[in-house]
């Protein structure tokens, strides 16, 4: 009986949509790029240059955050879905 309750939740759209916008919210709280990161990769330590490390990392932070938007949006997406379609 137990395992009915789990399959049941494996395919019900409320579970699915809570928990893809909740990893998509833990994403963006963690990997929005804080001030702390300059995108450039500029090094405010030195008078001049461009830090490589600081500019890959800006740039994973960013794809990082967009995938966090996106899984917020496929979490708007499937409560539409049963709104409209009653899934």
């Amino acid at each position: 009986m137990e395992n009915f309750k789990i399959f049941n939740l494996l395919f019900n759209i409320d579970f699915w949509s809570a928990f893809v916008g909740f990893l998509g919210t833990i994403l963006i709280f963690f990997f929005g790029l804080p001030p702390k990161i300059d995108q450039e990769g500029h090094s405010h330590l030195l008078l001049e240059g461009t830090d490589e490390g600081e500019k890959r990392r800006a740039r994973i932070y960013k794809y990082i955050s967009y995938g966090g938007i996106l899984l917020l949006s496929i979490s708007f997406l499937l409560q539409l879905l049963k709104l409209f379609f009653g899934f």
